[in-house]
């Protein structure tokens, strides 16, 4: 790349005073020791996360990308200066994604992952013997590009056989899709703003249930019940005008907002909350027990699952 780029705002440096780094955004790697880089998560709430190297950093047609090198979680990807993921917490958020829906589902031979484009949705998926085909459709292609060259432990799967990636946008292709052409859709989105904000409405997910098998799931990331309240009560609202059936589930990422996250599933036919299926996958967070746990949701959750809102803390 070669250019030099003003990063993105880092916290609190050696001295203890504010301010930014500025970097050549080259091929290698450049240290930037004792700094933090800060995500404004809400006007009231930041996280902050101490950096060693900046491993990449540009601005794509849609958004602003980096790679980082943290002292606590590893290599963190951040879009617009949020955390998308990081090695040391992404197994709980792409275990609890994916494998909740394709236990569920009796044969999840075609899957479609929307977003997504760090891969890791995608490699927990393969880890399913039925799975015979996974399209991601990822709207930059550069988040993908990235991410298989500096996350290869979350990315490392794209080049599997069975996996074909899709560059656009993911509620073109969905629209385009044939009727009940996939098994499982898992929508792997940011946050609700720009263009993932569609990812989140009653349109996408009409489209999704016009696309599913008849006993096909889906399955989708809604934010956290401390600060999304009303969004996950809007989802939930919005699945059932395309859905039998509707449920949420949650678990814990310590780099997101909130720390606890929800999942929302949705299909035709009953939802599998206790399953003997998976077992011998042998992951580092879900299992059939975690599987059964995770629907139980405390009142104020639960509240939520019901389509009431609540005042975003």
């Amino acid at each position: 790349m070669g250019r030099s780029l003003r990063l993105p705002y880092f916290g609190i440096d050696r001295d203890g005073t504010k301010g930014g780094v500025t970097l050549a955004a080259a091929s290698g790697a450049r240290e930037c020791l004792n700094t933090y880089f800060t995500e404004q998560q809400t006007p009231g709430l930041r996280l902050g996360l101490r950096c060693d190297r900046v491993l990449a950093h540009c601005r794509s047609r849609y958004q602003e990308i980096a790679l980082y090198e943290t002292e606590t979680y590893g290599r963190l990807l951040t879009l617009d200066d949020a955390v998308m993921t990081t090695e040391g917490d992404e197994f709980v958020y792409h275990e609890m994604l994916v494998h909740p829906a394709l236990v569920m589902c009796p044969e999840p031979a075609r899957v479609l992952v929307v977003g997504g484009g760090d891969g890791g949705a995608v490699r927990e998926v393969l880890r399913h013997q039925a799975v015979r085909q996974v399209v991601l459709a990822e709207l930059d292609e550069q988040v993908v590009q990235l991410s298989r060259t500096f996350l290869p432990s979350i990315a490392g799967c794209m080049g599997d056989p069975r996996v074909q990636v899709r560059i656009g946008d993911g509620l073109e292709y969905l629209a385009a899709a044939e009727d009940g052409s996939f098994d499982v859709i898992l929508v792997d989105s940011p946050d609700p703003v720009g263009p993932a904000a569609g990812l989140f409405g009653a349109a996408f997910y009409q489209q999704a249930a016009r696309v599913l098998a008849p006993e096909g799931v889906l399955a989708a990331q809604t934010e956290s019940p401390f600060l999304h309240g009303d969004l996950i009560a809007g989802v939930q609202k919005a699945l059932r005008r395309s859905f039998q059936h509707v449920g949420l589930y949650w678990a814990v990422i310590p780099t997101y907002p909130g720390a606890m996250w929800t999942f929302s599933i949705a299909r035709q036919v009953p939802l599998q909350r206790t399953v003997e299926r998976g077992g011998d996958l042998c992951l580092r967070y879900w299992s059939p027990e975690i599987h059964r746990a995770a629907f139980v949701l405390p009142p104020f959750v639960a509240a939520l699952a019901k389509g009431d809102g609540c005042s975003d803390g």
